[in-house]
């Protein structure tokens, strides 16, 4: 049974992979038997992830490249493709956010968000299904999504819009390739405890109010996303696609509140 969720001799390639919930997702996937093929622009961060990866007896190839950047990121998966022969698995989980109220947000703002959201895991997904599709293997896409693909929030017009247009991108991808046993997921975390949230969990009282309206009443730790990536990576999702898994300590699908004693 525990075969289902192997991913031994297959390649997986993930973005925002040097740091965050990536890196925990790249090690993940490394445990779970694929040779890993990390991505982000920081190549020393990159390369201190899979030195942990190898030295954990596991496989991993760094390949850093700016996502903002179409022909680097064609470039790179097609030498990947060449190189290692295959690609099962793509998990595009690189994003940006900024806070920016309506009034004083910019186009330009918008649009580097968009691309790095949007547009980069559209052109991962396109590089990586031809190879997908030309080995005959079929393969996996898992696109990261939000909390924020199903809800609003103020000052983070950006963000919403990207991440609700992720949603809408992987829905497509899987009517498409679904012929082709590709499958395309999406995962919507919700509160984590990463370095990207630091800018937030310093402020006073911040930590406290999310852990007050997330049923499970606390944050989630980086390991706790990754049993739901080897799910969707593996063959234990076989008939899986188009779907949106929130995992989120049940913030998206309840409504709670703390009533004073």
């Amino acid at each position: 049974m525990l075969e289902l969720f192997s991913l031994k001799q297959k390649v997986a390639v993930i973005t925002g992979a040097s740091r965050g919930l990536g890196k925990t997702m790249a090690k993940g996937l490394a445990a779970a038997g694929a040779h890993v093929v990390l991505i982000a622009r920081d190549a020393d961060k990159l390369n201190k992830v899979r030195d942990d990866i190898l030295e954990a007896g596991g496989q991993a190839t760094a390949l850093p490249l700016d996502l903002a950047d179409e022909a680097a990121i064609r470039t790179g998966i097609q030498t990947i493709g060449r190189e290692l022969g295959r690609i099962d698995i793509c998990v595009n989980n690189a994003g940006i956010i900024n806070w920016q109220p309506l009034l004083d947000s910019d186009v330009d703002d918008f649009e580097r968000i968009m691309d790095t959201n949007v547009k980069a895991t559209f052109v991962m997904s396109q590089e990586c299904a031809a190879i997908m599709r030309a080995g005959g293997r079929g393969g996996r896409i898992i696109n990261l999504g939000s909390l924020l693909s199903s809800l609003g929030r103020a000052k983070l017009h950006a963000y919403c819009a990207s991440k609700s247009a992720i949603v809408g991108l992987t829905r497509s991808l899987a009517a498409e390739l679904g012929r082709d046993n590709i499958t395309a997921n999406v995962i919507a975390p919700g509160y984590f405890v990463t370095d990207i949230n630091e800018s937030v969990t310093s402020r006073p009282g911040y930590v406290e109010a999310v852990s007050g309206v997330t049923p499970m009443e606390r944050w989630g730790q980086p390991d706790e996303l990754v049993g739901t990536l080897i799910y969707l990576a593996s063959g234990a999702s076989s008939f899986v696609t188009g779907q949106v898994i929130h995992v989120d300590g049940g913030i998206q699908a309840t409504f709670t509140f703390q009533l004073a004693a």
